[in-house]
């Protein structure tokens, strides 16, 4: 093991609890689903901007387009963007859960691609901690009523986050990370703006809850993204995404300290589960 990988497993750790904030601060505006979702890219490629520009101030590498970085942009916008509308007809939690299979999904495709089947310990791992979801979800009551095209939209999210996983792990090596996730950020922002400018009220509750946009852009956009470029580089797709189980758990297990809501002895099961395939996988990896 080399200090790279110990420090990509640390990233996607910090970015999947950073992730589990995002609804505290969602709570916290009076924005649209839109709205917050299109502030998190765009303040992130406002962030990003000057350190590129310091980048080619010193030349440390010449500016370039990547199309994969552009792509796994689109990819995670879609993916919030999906989740969004899933969430309007099908309850949150089935949403949720719809859209954690993507890193079965990126896991799946990485092995068909690369002809390799993963290790049964990374298998066990992965699949702990996608039980421990499902306990969580099921435990809490979750609703499985709802119209069919919010099933097709919560598995569409979850595709769609593969996608973004499984293509920043194809972004050239020479292309710096400050510079993949400006392209994430851009093209992020290129698909998020026309949903917003379709909503009603595109900029409603901006004045009032820009304090949270902008920890919203700052964590949960331009950190978490800078986080997860530079993992997902570094672990397989099975090893990030066990590792990214831990945000839903976080999210609810904030609902549970801040906003007091019950959670049942189940789900209780279910974080276990999740916080011990994380940590192992974290704490004591295989080979790589």
């Amino acid at each position: 093991m080399n200090k790279s990988y110990y420090s990509a497993l640390a990233a996607a750790v910090l970015a999947a609890v950073l992730m589990g904030l995002l609804g505290f601060f969602v709570r916290q505006t009076e924005c649209s689903a839109q709205g917050c979702s299109f502030a998190r890219f765009a303040i992130g490629l406002v962030l990003m901007v000057p350190m590129l520009a310091m980048q080619c101030r010193k030349g440390q590498g010449s500016f370039r387009f990547s199309a994969s970085a552009a792509f796994s942009g689109a990819g995670i916008s879609l993916c919030i963007l999906f989740y969004f509308i899933a969430i309007t007809r099908i309850s949150v939690g089935i949403a949720a859960l719809l859209l954690y299979t993507g890193p079965v999904f990126a896991a799946v495709g990485e092995a068909l691609w690369q002809r390799r089947l993963p290790a049964a310990r990374e298998v066990l791992l992965m699949a702990g901690s996608l039980l421990g979801i499902v306990l969580v979800t099921l435990f809490a009551g979750g609703d499985w009523s709802g119209s069919l095209s919010g099933y097709i939209y919560g598995l569409l999210s979850g595709a769609c986050y593969a996608a973004y996983i499984l293509a920043n792990r194809q972004i050239p090596a020479e292309i710096s990370l400050s510079q993949r996730t400006f392209w994430q950020f851009a093209a992020g922002c290129l698909v998020l703006l026309p949903p917003l400018l379709l909503t009603a009220e595109p900029y409603a509750g901006i004045q009032e809850g820009w304090p949270y946009l902008l920890c919203i852009g700052i964590l949960q956009g331009f950190a978490v993204l800078l986080l997860v470029a530079y993992a997902v580089r570094r672990l397989s797709a099975i090893e990030f995404g066990t590792i990214s189980y831990l945000e839903p758990a976080v999210a609810v297990l904030l609902g549970y300290l801040v906003y007091a809501e019950a959670i049942t002895p189940g789900q209780w099961v279910g974080f276990a589960l999740v916080l011990l395939s994380s940590a192992v996988q974290t704490l004591i990896p295989g080979k790589s």
